[in-house]
């Protein structure tokens, strides 16, 4: 059985902030999302539609983390980017 794969939904905007943040905008809803720098490496990785794995790589090298953690923070994050349609689970 294939994990799932993501892919940013078509109807959101991402705009990158100097600080390193990044904010969304669902042009549906109308809403704003922010982004901290590691969701900001998250949606990159994303929109390149590289694996989940290669996206904890990064996570793991760009910040103070472990594999484990990194693997259960980008899962929770996805789970919220999916709820809020933000991002669509493909198989």
């Amino acid at each position: 059985m294939n994990s799932p794969r993501y892919s940013p939904n078509s109807r959101c905007l991402f705009t990158e902030l100097r600080d390193g943040t990044a904010v969304l905008l669902h042009l549906d809803t109308k809403f704003y999302y922010t982004l901290n720098p590691t969701g900001v490496v998250v949606w990159k990785g994303l929109s390149e539609a590289v694996t989940l794995d290669e996206i904890v790589n990064r996570i793991v090298s760009a910040f103070e983390t472990d594999e484990t953690t990194a693997r259960s923070d980008i899962q929770k994050l996805l789970t919220e980017l999916v709820d809020e349609e933000l991002v669509e689970a493909t198989s």
